[in-house]
């Protein structure tokens, strides 16, 4: 029988280099997310780190991980303080509960992921945003949503590949 090597996922990089993503995905959300923006569009780097941290840590700590990213994003936009905590709390537990259910180190499966993530965070925030009115909501989901769901989902795939090795 011939055992086929496995891809490195997310949970067997080295603890120190995954931190360091971690730290380079906060700075960039600091420093990098409105230069990179194309229109309405922006990658999130706060869902890339927790896509990768949920991965890697299951639904326990995806969930805390995402709660700690979500109040982060609430300060840098002063929006509805805590809806980000809230949604991103949901999505790194849903996103733990996966790494249990779906055979992650499977190349690509990280990049529904990651527009998923980003997708349904929007959900979340924009129509809370929107406050009832659905011609806002439509605007802003249905033309800005999907190209930052794609903007975010080929920088996060790069980055993780480039900056991790895998």
């Amino acid at each position: 029988m011939i055992e086929r090597p496995t891809r490195p996922g997310p949970e067997r990089t080295p603890t120190g280099r995954f931190l360091l993503f971690l730290v380079a995905c906060l700075a960039a959300a600091m420093l990098l997310e409105d230069p990179l923006s194309l229109g309405g569009a922006a990658p999130d780097f706060t869902v890339i780190a927790l896509v990768y941290g949920a991965i890697r840590w299951g639904a326990l700590r995806g969930a805390v991980l995402g709660f700690g990213l979500g109040i982060f994003l609430d300060t840098l936009v002063l929006f509805q303080f805590g809806l980000h905590a809230l949604g991103m709390t949901a999505i790194g537990y849903v996103l733990g509960k996966l790494r249990e259910t779906v055979y992650l180190t499977t190349g690509g499966v990280d990049l529904p992921l990651l527009a998923g993530a980003k997708l349904a965070l929007d959900v979340l925030v924009l129509a809370v945003a929107a406050g009832g009115a659905w011609a806002a909501f439509e605007l802003r989901f249905f033309w800005d949503s999907p190209l930052s769901a794609l903007y975010t989902t080929l920088v996060g795939a790069l980055g993780h590949r480039v900056f991790l090795g895998s």
